[in-house]
């Protein structure tokens, strides 16, 4: 290989990493006629705030995902010490996917799924204080006011700017859909069988793989997996567009759950058709959990583990994603 063919390909790689991976600082200094949006987040663990940063051994960061309208290219943004973020957006809505917790021996990520506004130029806004609390296995979030603390702050690192323009607090949302109780995607009363690789249903149609978006050639797709033989089972299917991003300078993106498309709930059939076509050329991300009157699964899943010799792969908990021609 060429020297200049090498550094063609190295400058191409370099410019594929900054363009996959948008991120979002604090900002520092103000224009006049830019608009803030403010705020803090706190992560308790069994009860105990979490720090973040690098230690001796090891490092705990936290970043949240958000995404921008009119696109599928989310934002990350990286927690300081403090915990308090200072962002200047353009304005308009922003969904705040979820969170990914990044430390030296794995990741756990989480949903979110709120919305919150960026406000006219030369306001800014105070969009509430997230707080999750929870344990190893998982975080619930939660909003919290706390607008006279993180106000201060505010009308302290700019103090040519009122802090007292605009509160609109985030609303975490409900669970999608309609039901009282819960029953595991495994439990014997659905009467399907788990595998290694799935829990809940088994995905027929689309093509499931255990990597990437395998493509589908027809924009209204037919979704199929394996049913229940018991006739009081039907099935709840929803369906997302998937947004990008990327932590920590990767050169790959990865995806997450971004806008809904489609939510069915109480279908009788293993099997569902959209009547809108889905966008060319886009990726989806999609599930299928069991009902039983008012009481519904987890959403269906899969997981895998590969080790070579020189490569590894493994997922856990992972939904079913395709990718439209």
């Amino acid at each position: 290989m060429s020297k200049s063919l090498r550094i063609t390909l190295l400058a191409a790689l370099l410019l594929w990493g900054c363009a996959a991976s948008p991120t979002m600082k604090d900002v520092e200094q103000v224009a006049a006629d830019s608009s803030i949006v403010f705020g803090s987040i706190e992560v308790y663990e069994d009860g105990k705030q979490q720090e973040w940063g690098s230690r001796f051994f090891g490092y705990d960061h936290f970043y949240l995902i958000i995404l921008p309208s009119g696109t599928n290219e989310a934002i990350t943004y990286k927690l300081d010490k403090e915990g308090k973020f200072f962002w200047t957006l353009p304005t308009g809505e922003y969904l705040l996917l979820g969170y990914i917790w990044d430390t030296d021996i794995g990741q756990r990520t989480g949903r979110i799924g709120t919305t919150f506004q960026s406000p006219d130029a030369g306001t800014s806004t105070y969009i509430g204080s997230i707080v999750f609390r929870g344990n190893i296995v998982f975080l619930i979030p939660g909003i919290e006011d706390k607008f006279d603390e993180i106000a201060a702050l505010h009308d302290e690192r700019f103090p040519d700017r009122s802090a007292a323009d605009v509160k609109q607090l985030m609303e975490v949302p409900k669970p999608i859909g309609n039901f009282q109780g819960f029953r595991g995607s495994c439990n014997e009363d659905w009467e399907i069988s788990c595998t290694e690789r799935f829990d809940g249903v088994t995905p027929i149609s689309p093509d499931v793989t255990t990597s990437g978006f395998p493509v589908v050639n027809n924009l209204t797709p037919e979704f199929r997996w394996e049913g229940s033989p018991k006739s009081e089972v039907s099935y709840d299917l929803v369906l997302y567009e998937a947004a990008s991003y990327a932590i920590g300078g990767a050169l790959m993106p990865s995806y997450t759950r971004g806008r809904v498309v489609a939510y069915v709930e109480d279908l009788s059939e293993p099997r569902w058709q959209p009547e809108t076509p889905l966008k060319p050329d886009t990726r989806y991300i999609w599930s299928v959990r069991l009902r039983e009157a008012q009481t519904v699964s987890e959403w269906s899943t899969q997981s895998h583990s590969t080790f070579l010799l020189v490569y590894a792969s493994f997922g856990h908990g992972q939904w079913f994603q395709f990718k439209t021609e």
